[in-house]
């Protein structure tokens, strides 16, 4: 008996997060997958047009089932502020930089370099150097930018006191 074919369902068919529409040409299957995954737990349940009455009462059977689903479920676990094994410096945000310049010999330098992602999803950095704030006053100060997420140097400095940093 060949494959049936899944009919490919119109994106814009569905807004609704975790619920998938599912038609295969052919056969009867017609409805509404819903799945929820949760540390690795993955939950699905399908909700036959057939079986509720019609496409529209399957969707809403559909919805409220997701509803149900997410009420039970754990929170979503993100990974800000998390420690990765790909951590060196012992601080989540904060690594070190290393910048050569190829036109000179040994010409290169260092500096801790403080990154995040905004509020608006935008990658955000700033960076220390080591020669021209000390290898400490660097780290401490690209920490406190992770700290308070901010990218303009001089307020970091003004935070951190401009006094303990000898230019």
């Amino acid at each position: 008996m060949p494959e049936p074919k899944r009919k490919e369902s119109n994106r814009s068919e569905t807004k609704y997060k975790g619920i998938t529409r599912i038609d295969y040409e052919g056969i009867s299957t017609q409805g509404w997958m819903v799945r929820l995954t949760r540390q690795g737990e993955r939950q699905q349940q399908f909700f036959n047009d057939r079986q509720y009455g019609g496409k529209t009462k399957s969707l809403q059977a559909a919805r409220a089932c997701y509803s149900k689903m997410v009420k039970a479920a754990p929170k979503i676990q993100t990974a800000k502020g998390r420690k990765t094994h790909r951590n060196t410096t012992g601080k989540v945000g904060v690594h070190e930089v290393r910048n050569v310049d190829s036109r000179w010999k040994n010409a290169e330098s260092f500096a801790f370099c403080a990154s995040w992602v905004d509020s608006k999803g935008k990658r955000r950095k700033v960076s220390f150097a080591w020669n021209r704030y000390g290898k400490k006053h660097a780290w401490n100060l690209a920490c406190l930018a992770r700290e308070h997420e901010i990218n303009d140097r001089e307020r970091v400095i003004e935070l951190y006191g401009s006094k303990k940093i000898k230019r």
